[in-house]
């Protein structure tokens, strides 16, 4: 009895270390990792080198943001030096954030100044490359003589050409005044000021986002506890995102904190224990320590997102830890026949897992990383350590009738032909599923935005003219020149604008200045001059950079890239640029893309593991009798994950159409299966088998279904494909043949 109980101790010291060493080298990872938030670092990058400039240019998700505050109370000149001044605090407190750069009038004006003479209209150009001099001299001499100021050098620009330039320039802001970059405007007795924003951070990002919309909401209170009453509207991606990761946090957090709370309570209930409680927590923690720690030193930038689909763990862990309990409750035998079946399972399970390495997609790799360490760990620990404890109670006498008398109901319905109609239900249901598939997987699906904000940001969309469309249009070219001519090129587009609508390329510049010379030879431009008392005209500097280029123009590996945005949707019959020299994008498109392609590459793995379970279960399933028995009892399981899996897919897009989301629950749902016809094709007594997957399978229907009431699309996704899922799964398991030694 001592040897027993020093060889107890001995092992619990052992693993008191392991999970020691686990925990501490966990900490150490932890505190030199650095985790990806962003939306972006989660996407395949194959795109185009320009579309990689572009991206990376934009830092790689700078968003323009806009704030309004209205009232009819407080006049603009009330408004105006508050907001100035809480405006001033704010971009200290947050450099990322700072004023649009494409509403700085005062620095424009300067650019166009000391260029007079170097920009022109198209019209302008046009009649002085057909010498309609008089038309030019008279139109100079009428603006001369109105009351408008001049704005630029004459001996620069004589004929006031970069004025008319400057007068046609896209506004951005038509109606409102500017103020230092903000606007004002009064209509209807209604005073509005627009507090057009930029941030340099990455919008996607879920820590930067929820810094700078925290630093922007303190920013308005500020305001309005100066101005009570005054309306605020806002406007951006920004806070759309912020306000759908919170909204996902908080529903999370809600469902996930009464499921646990139920899943709890209903296991202690059921063994009457703390014991397994503090176990299954425990070997929960241990595992899941384990596998992150292996994904973290394999990884050199973990993504949270794989922390979020990693959840589906919990499901599998208490799993295989309820079956332990049931099988240890009633003895050595149905714990030696447990142990064939929880190595079968889960060695499959993981097989599956490891499958998305071989898919080029880091997230998903993470994904797979995780999950096989992490449930390998806790078979190993439930095989070795589950047997140090006493002798669990067995579950109530209730539950076990229960489940025998479900045993003995199956056994009746039971028939010779059960292979052949579970294999044209799961035929059938896949069959109609491939016929009625339907996937959308645009990104703005994922989540919802607060009514309150879309009122907001459908407010400023009628009252201003602030906004882009995300398609853009990018243009390359060998040098900076050569990008702004090409985009030139492209001729006039509805609703675009571009660095070639602000300045004109080197060389149109120098052929304007040619010809404006010409005309100031002709007997014309002679008398002209005279008349304004000029002398010989003065060429303006070099051309220098505009304060806008920044905004329009980029470097890349192999040259310049110049980018046009649109206000309206891109038509490609608009242009008819040679495709190597201009490539339409659409970061939106681009990331709704790449979470196509996530979700093809998880049809394949279910698709795989599907056709790799049949032919492994069917050598592995321990079974007395012949061959074909055996080869009987796997295509049964295959077929019941088959139908779990289409089923779920089938009545959730009904709902919905498929995404990735819908795609991971797959995953869950298909691994489960697995685990329940595995379990059931085993040595256990079937009444046994029956009493884990029925409790573990409304543990996790109560865990993971209770997210199907979520508000938020990609969440309720998930949650409608488990709780289907599984509930096809054990309610059909059962009809499979059972082991003749069981």
């Amino acid at each position: 009895m001592k040897g027993v109980r020093a060889a107890l101790a001995t092992r619990l010291l052992l693993l008191f270390v392991v999970i020691v060493g686990v925990v501490a080298a966990l900490s150490a990872q932890l505190s030199n990792t650095q985790w990806s938030s962003s939306l972006a670092d989660a996407l395949p990058n194959e795109v185009s080198e320009l579309q990689r400039s572009y991206l990376a240019s934009q830092q790689p998700n700078a968003q323009q943001l806009l704030l309004g505050f209205e009232s009819q109370q407080y006049s603009g000149s009330e408004i105006l030096p508050i907001v100035q001044e809480q405006l001033k605090l704010l971009t200290e407190a947050e450099p990322t954030i700072k004023l649009a750069e494409m509403t700085n009038p005062k620095a424009v004006l300067s650019f166009y100044q000391n260029q007079a003479g170097r920009l022109a209209t198209p019209n302008d150009m046009q009649a002085l490359a057909s010498g309609d001099y008089g038309t030019l001299i008279s139109e100079a001499q009428k603006a001369l003589q109105s009351p408008a100021p001049v704005l630029v050098p004459l001996k620069q620009d004589p004929l006031l050409l970069t004025k008319r330039f400057v007068q046609q320039l896209p506004d951005l802001m038509p109606g409102y005044k500017s103020h230092n970059g903000l606007y004002t405007r009064t209509s209807e007795s209604i005073h509005q000021v627009l507090v057009p924003l930029r941030i340099a951070g990455d919008a996607l990002s879920v820590t930067q986002s929820g810094q700078s919309v925290l630093v922007i909401n303190d920013f308005i209170a500020k305001v309005t506890e100066q101005l009570p009453g005054i309306n605020v509207y806002r406007s951006g991606l920004l806070f759309h995102s912020d306000a759908a990761a919170k909204q996902a946090k908080q529903e999370m957090t809600w469902f996930g904190g009464l499921s646990l709370l139920l899943v709890l309570a209903l296991l202690l209930w059921v063994f009457r224990s703390g014991q397994q409680l503090f176990y299954t927590l425990l070997l929960l923690s241990v595992s899941a320590a384990t596998g992150l720690l292996a994904t973290l030193l394999l990884s050199s930038r973990p993504h949270v997102l794989m922390l979020v689909f990693a959840t589906s763990f919990i499901g599998l862990c208490i799993d295989y830890v309820i079956h332990g309990f049931i099988a240890r409750s009633h003895g050595a035998k149905a714990w030696s026949a447990l142990k064939p079946a929880l190595w079968l399972s889960g060695l499959t399970t993981i097989f599956g897992y490891i499958l998305l390495l071989l898919l080029p997609l880091p997230l998903l790799q993470q994904l797979g990383i995780f999950m096989a360490v992490a449930l390998f760990t806790a078979i190993v620990l439930v095989v070795v350590t589950l047997p140090w404890l006493p002798q669990p109670g067995a579950s109530r006498p209730g539950w076990q009738r229960f489940c025998h008398s479900m045993a003995q109901l199956y056994r009746q319905m039971r028939q010779p032909d059960t292979t052949a109609w579970l294999s044209v239900m799961a035929l059938a249901t896949l069959g109609l599923l491939l016929w009625s598939f339907t996937a959308n997987d645009n990104v703005r699906l994922l989540a919802s935005s607060p009514e309150s904000l879309l009122q907001q940001e459908n407010h400023l969309r009628k009252t201003t003219d602030f906004y882009f469309q995300p398609d853009v249009l990018l243009v390359s070219g060998e040098t900076q020149q050569q990008a702004l001519e090409r985009t030139g090129g492209l001729g006039d587009i509805n609703g675009s604008v571009s660095l070639y609508d602000y300045m004109l390329p080197a060389s149109e510049q120098q052929q304007l200045l040619q010809q404006q010379q010409e005309l100031f030879k002709s007997p014309e431009g002679k008398t002209y001059m005279q008349w304004l008392g000029l002398g010989q005209l003065v060429l303006a500097s070099d051309q220098q950079e505009h304060p806008l280029q920044n905004q329009f123009l980029y470097p890349t590996e192999e040259g310049w890239m110049s980018v046009v945005r649109l206000k309206q949707p891109f038509n490609h019959g608009d242009i008819t640029e040679s495709p190597g020299k201009l490539e339409h994008f659409n970061p939106i498109e681009h990331a709704s893309d790449a979470l196509a392609e996530y979700r093809h590459s998880m049809q394949l793995w279910l698709i795989a593991l599907l056709l790799v379970s049949l032919p492994i279960l069917a050598m592995f399933l321990r079974n007395q009798q012949a061959n074909k028995r055996r080869i009987q009892a796997a295509w049964q399981v295959t077929c019941v994950m088959t139908l779990s899996v289409s089923t779920a897919l089938l009545l959730a897009q009904l709902i919905q159409p498929l995404n990735l989301f819908h795609c991971i629950g797959a995953m869950f749902v298909l691994v489960l299966s697995i685990d329940y016809g595995v379990f059931c094709a085993g040595r256990l007594k079937r009444e046994h088998a029956l009493q884990a997957i029925y409790l573990s399978a409304f543990t996790t229907m109560v865990a993971f279904g209770a997210l199907s009431f979520s508000s938020t699309p990609a969440i309720a996704a998930f949650g409608i494909i488990v709780l289907i899922g599984v509930f096809m799964s054990a309610l059909f398991s059962p009809l499979i043949i059972e082991s003749p030694d069981n």
